[in-house]
């Protein structure tokens, strides 16, 4: 295995950071469509408004789910950039805090008094290599916390729609609703079975198959739901004048 230069590692993890947009879109838009389809072959007979449908939601729920995430991403990074503009300001009119709170932050890292106090002495003389190093010994933030709103929203939007094909494009390949259903529902339990093996078994080097059995019962479980609210509700489309 090839041992990856520190520059290189960090890009990885900045690559890495976006791992839950992903896994995220991918979610919702599997279990959201895939709910759709179920939920409309329970209470209409007809194919190609479920279709309709469940496409509607699709466009729906991307343009919503990257909104959020551009605007939930922008406010964050500006709240947080905002709270570190007034520390930064903070520290030049009284550096001494600083300094002694970064002194008990190295030393609860392992440091002795003596150590902390020279590596903070020597930072000190630098005062941007002092803060960007208070930023994550003290304040606990990195480079990835903050994340780029656009990209993150266009990520999360994509993500969306590529879930929604999951279950989408099988019931239309398909020419009668069960069908198409029941091709939507195994390919997005695979899906997602897939998805949670993968994040968990392979990246992060835990036993996935519990991940991926945990994302197969949400999605078995969504399916069946909306199934039932979809039979449930279907003697509403019988009431005289609706």
């Amino acid at each position: 295995m090839a041992v990856l230069k520190p520059e290189e590692r960090r890009r990885v993890f900045e690559r890495l950071a976006n791992i839950r947009e992903i896994v995220f879109g991918i979610q919702d838009g599997v279990l959201t469509t895939a709910g759709v389809l179920a939920g409309l072959s329970g209470a209409v007979s007809g194919r190609s408004e479920v279709i309709l449908a469940a496409l509607a939601s699709t466009a729906a729920g991307a343009l919503s789910m990257g909104a959020g995430a551009y605007l939930g991403t922008r406010a964050e990074t500006e709240v947080l950039r905002s709270e570190l503009k007034r520390a930064r300001e903070e520290a030049q009119g009284q550096p001494y805090v600083l300094q002694e709170s970064l002194l008990g932050a190295l030393a609860n890292e392992g440091l002795t008094r003596e150590a902390s106090y020279r590596v903070v002495k020597l930072l000190s003389s630098a005062p941007q290599a002092l803060f960007s190093t208070a930023e994550e010994k003290i304040y606990g933030l990195g480079g990835a916390t903050f994340g780029n709103p656009v990209a993150e929203g266009l990520l999360m939007g994509v993500a969306f729609v590529a879930g929604a094909l999951v279950p989408l494009l099988p019931f239309i390949f398909f020419s009668s609703i069960r069908s198409g259903l029941i091709a939507g529902i195994a390919a997005t339990a695979a899906v997602l079975f897939g998805v949670g093996y993968f994040v968990e078994g392979r990246l992060a080097d835990k036993p996935g198959w519990l991940s991926g059995l945990r994302f197969l019962s949400i999605a078995l479980g969504a399916a069946v739901a909306g199934y039932v609210i979809g039979l449930a509700i279907a003697p509403l489309g019988t009431v005289p004048g609706g």
